[in-house]
């Protein structure tokens, strides 16, 4: 194949060249990615559950120099955004702002800028919890159960309480509460009367929804406090057995308790 080096034929092949040049530059060349913008002002709460009368924390970054004041907003269902703290940004750009909490409500948050540039953060929402006395809730149903003002195991007096009794097979005893998912955690001192007979024992069980989240076979003089999260349950629900260890053809008689017992709760306005 003879190759054109000179004359109008060369000119016209080294012009189409030219043209089909920057279409197999541009094919190789590498795609320029572009990074996701940084937010003007970053936001995280330190906790999303904050007990009453403890302080909310938030904390963040700003990414314009320009800004270097920022003030934490709050707003709960129904209200306007209303500004609760003030504070300088750092020289590293972040930022700390606190909220003493009152009320035991859902609420959101979000920083602006105070100084400089009008900015704003995404939200965040945290709850504020209170620990709430089950006895004075309004049960679904209450079967073997009652309430009593106080109630001693070893020796030591504990109220209120529930109290349990003996029922027939067929009417296991139950009581339970529709929770509404406002509520993550229940406490109590769980345990036997002192009532009770000395071989008499009882298991004492809890349930949140469908999930047993605790289970424990107590003797005469035996108890324990504890605190059960129970996740956010529509319904939560305490049950007992009574035992009969030495197969006595009269069981023992014996009363289980469980004393003080509260849920951890919030709501929604």
């Amino acid at each position: 194949m003879r190759l054109l080096t000179s004359g109008p034929s060369a000119l016209l092949l080294a012009a189409s060249l030219t043209l089909a040049s920057p279409a197999l530059a541009s094919a190789s060349e590498p795609v320029a990615r572009s990074a996701a913008a940084e937010p003007a002002i970053s936001i995280a709460a330190k906790s999303t559950q904050v007990e009453r009368g403890k302080k909310a924390v938030v904390t963040g970054t700003v990414a314009n120099k320009k800004i270097t004041r920022v003030t934490l907003q709050q707003k709960r269902v129904g209200t306007k955004w209303k500004a609760q703290a003030t504070t300088k940004v750092k020289a590293d750009g972040s930022y700390k702002l606190k909220d003493k909490t009152t009320t035991a409500v859902m609420r959101k948050y979000r920083v602006i800028s105070a100084a400089g540039p009008k900015q704003k953060s995404a939200k965040v929402t945290v709850g504020v919890y209170e620990w709430r006395d089950l006895t004075k809730m309004q049960p679904r149903v209450m079967a073997g159960w009652f309430v009593e003002k106080t109630v001693s195991v070893n020796g030591v007096a504990y109220g209120p309480a529930y109290r349990g009794w003996s029922q027939p097979a067929s009417s296991p005893a139950l009581v339970d509460y529709n929770l509404n998912r406002d509520c993550v955690s229940l406490r109590a001192r769980f345990g036997i009367s002192d009532a009770s007979d000395l071989a008499g024992r009882a298991t004492i069980s809890v349930a949140s929804d469908d999930v047993a989240v605790y289970s424990k076979p107590f003797g005469i003089t035996q108890s324990e406090y504890v605190t059960l999260p129970l996740g956010t349950p529509f319904r939560v629900g305490m049950t007992f057995t009574v035992e009969n260890p030495g197969g006595l053809p009269t069981a023992p008689s014996v009363i289980p308790v469980v004393a003080q017992p509260e849920v951890f709760c919030t709501s929604a306005k």
